[in-house]
């Protein structure tokens, strides 16, 4: 897919038919707007049907809470491990000795090329400059490659 879903939702058909035929536009716009978010609807529709009818059908031994300890302490490892890993994250992006270095490269070995910064967020794009071979030789953060522009 060309576009970030999340955006794609907010496109008019007048947006997407700049890119290709209104036709095709109007059934772009129509799947992000009415068809799959329908399918989902539906599909969550459908579970909660499915899981009141298994309920409404159980017998007293199946809705008992030692049948359904199995399944709450699974979901609970899940959710635990879950949290353990964000905060470990949070702590690992937090830890200031872990730095990754990046080859230094010379004055001699940039090429004198423009590059095109995209509006906006500019704080996670980098610029990335490449061997002969097709390598990543050097990369640097925009706000680093704006300074040394200048």
């Amino acid at each position: 897919m060309e576009h970030p879903i999340i955006d794609v939702s907010k496109q008019s058909v007048a947006q997407f038919a700049t890119e290709s035929s209104k036709t095709r536009a109007m059934r772009t716009v129509a799947w992000y707007r009415v068809v799959r978010p329908t399918l989902v609807l539906g599909t969550w529709v459908l579970a909660a049907l499915y899981i009141r009818w298994c309920l409404a059908n159980a017998s007293e031994e199946e809705l008992s809470l030692d049948a359904f300890m199995p399944g709450i302490v699974g979901i609970g490892i899940v959710a635990l491990s879950m949290i353990l890993w964000t905060f470990g994250r949070q702590m690992d992006a937090m830890n200031a000795h872990r730095v990754r270095r990046m080859p230094q490269a010379t004055e001699a070995s940039q090429p004198d090329t423009p590059h095109e910064i995209p509006e906006g967020d500019a704080g996670r794009c980098l610029v990335a400059y490449h061997d002969d071979d097709g390598m990543i030789s050097h990369v640097m953060s925009v706000p680093e490659f704006e300074r040394q522009a200048a």
